[in-house]
């Protein structure tokens, strides 16, 4: 056994025995409902988001709020996004999901309170901002279709181990003592008590219908739906000190909403087949905390930093699965069409998201435009999951400690200034991997009742962004284009090599592509 599933299913053996306090969020869904990417108005996107020093955009509110400090005027925003994301797992063709939304509306306002009076010293302004920004888009579409030798049937056993069979049936689906997918995997004939392997000690050992037919091979069809979003409300306050120093502060509410739906289905060599589907729903709401400063020490450099909070969110999910099973017993060759269909179950806990710090530098080209560089880390490795009292779950804390990273993200970004009115911006940023790619595993709770078992280890990111912009007058018009390219591993469950708990197997993983598209438009008039 490697020692990622002595790892994992250490855990699973710990974790079984806890039912009072069982929930089914995992590392993973901590990652996928709190991880965020570049997104805001047209300008700020255009130059790679590389404006933490530079300040004077909206969305410089929910990075370094002190930028909204170097606003001379009001300001209102508007932008409007189109999205399309290109999805390949393995060897299968492109999944392609176009959505269009409002994704930023803004406003700031800005008091000349030592400026008007001809003050140069102290505090000569405050501005206020107020703002709505969609920090991630989840939607798309995923599939594949795939030879393989083995079988979901075979992660079902190895799920079940331990559990009394007296219980795996559709009227303990409310016992919190027994899984989901253990009920499932027995009921429909998948799973049954391996004899052979059968102990006093151990009477609850399970042999899977793929090992009971003798293997062979297994070809899987799966699709899979996912939408939802990540959207961000702040409070800002900024002051301009001197026109030296600016300090800045945002308090910002979150809000997440999230769906995946998928069909699976298997194949076996003997042309019987199993189907699966599943759906999980998530929302979530909470807060984070950002502050931050920028520096001008002469006219052409500006120093900014900035630290974030961890998101502090409650989270709510359901979920609800069934599974349709025509199979042909092997050793009677009775044949069996059964279908079974959960409860919806419900679920509530609360996940930290990472904190943040960055830091940023600006070098400003006079009138010709500037350009930005800045430097973000995350603490990744340290997000927390309580469960619904609050209490911090300790076993699935040290598995995201253990297969989890810190990342650190680079941008740069150049705006020219051709002439007064007219601005042209490119920009780009690498992300290192948020996990240990080749290591890292989902837990299962055995108990849980979710029956999506994939997860995905993401490689680092990188995207490339270009954008143009127009003035006249108090008006503006800017377009951007965003580029960002996330590869890494997908694994539809993770295997097994201790026979005494179940049947062994090796899953592969799946190379996982996804290409994120986005067009932005944004409006803005300064008063």
């Amino acid at each position: 056994m490697n020692m990622k599933q002595k790892y994992v299913f250490a855990l699973i053996a710990v974790l079984s025995g806890i039912t009072a306090m069982a929930q089914s969020f995992t590392s993973y869904d901590a990652f996928n409902f709190t991880n965020t990417q570049l997104n805001g108005t047209a300008r700020f996107v255009g130059v790679g988001g590389a404006m933490g020093a530079l300040g004077g955009d909206a969305t410089t509110m929910f990075y370094n709020p002190a930028g909204i400090g170097i606003y001379r005027s009001s300001e209102i925003t508007a932008s409007l996004n189109v999205h399309w994301n290109n999805n390949t797992i393995g060897n299968c063709g492109k999944n392609v999901f176009t959505t269009a939304n409002l994704e930023n509306v803004s406003y700031v306002g800005q008091w000349a309170i030592g400026a008007s009076k001809g003050k140069t010293n102290g505090l000569i302004g405050i501005s206020f901002g107020a703002s709505y920004n969609r920090v991630r888009n989840m939607d798309k579409n995923g599939s594949y279709s795939h030879s393989k030798d083995y079988s979901k049937s075979q992660f079902l056993a190895r799920d079940s181990y331990n559990q009394d069979k007296q219980y795996l049936n559709k009227d303990n689906f409310n016992n919190n003592a027994i899984g989901y997918r253990a009920i499932l995997g027995y009921e429909t004939y998948l799973t049954d008590i391996d004899e052979n392997k059968y102990s006093p000690e151990n009477p609850f050992i399970y042999k899977s219908y793929y090992d009971a037919i003798g293997g062979g091979g297994v070809t899987d069809n799966v699709f899979f739906t996912e939408r939802g979003h990540i959207d961000e409300f702040a409070i800002s306050l900024a002051g301009n000190v001197s026109d030296i120093f600016y300090l800045g502060m945002s308090f910002v509410c979150d809000f997440m909403d999230y769906r995946r739906t998928e069909d699976y289905g298997e194949t076996f060599v003997n042309g019987c087949k199993m189907n699966t589907s599943n759906t999980l729903n998530a929302r979530g709401t909470g807060f984070t905390y950002k502050v931050g400063f920028i520096v001008r020490p002469t006219n052409w450099l500006r120093i900014g930093g900035a630290y974030h909070t961890p998101s502090y969110y409650r989270e709510n999910s359901s979920n609800y699965s069934s599974v349709q099973a025509d199979l042909k017993l092997p050793i009677t060759g009775e044949r069996k069409n059964i279908g079974l269909d959960t409860p919806i179950s419900s679920e509530n806990g609360y996940i930290n998201g990472p904190m943040k710090a960055l830091g940023s530098i600006g070098f400003l080209l006079g009138k010709y435009g500037f350009i930005g560089i800045e430097y973000e880390w995350a603490n990744v490795s340290g997000m927390v999951i309580k469960n619904s009292y609050g209490r911090v779950n300790t076993t699935m804390n040290e598995q995201t400690k253990g297969f989890f990273c810190d990342t650190h993200t680079a941008r740069l970004g150049l705006e020219v200034k051709p002439i007064d009115e007219m601005s042209i911006r490119l920009g780009g940023g690498y992300t290192t991997a948020p996990m240990k790619k080749d290591e890292a595993a989902r837990l299962y709770y055995s108990t849980d009742t979710r029956f999506d078992t994939h997860y995905i280890n993401y490689g680092p990111s990188y995207n490339v962004t270009a954008g143009l912009g127009y003035r006249i007058g108090r008006h503006s018009l800017d377009l951007a284009y965003i580029w960002q390219v996330n590869d890494g591993n997908y694994y539809e469950f993770i295997g097994n090599d201790d026979s005494s708990v179940g049947p062994t197997f090796s899953v592969s993983p799946m190379s996982y592509h996804n290409v994120r598209n986005q067009i932005y438009l944004t409006y803005s008039v300064r008063f």
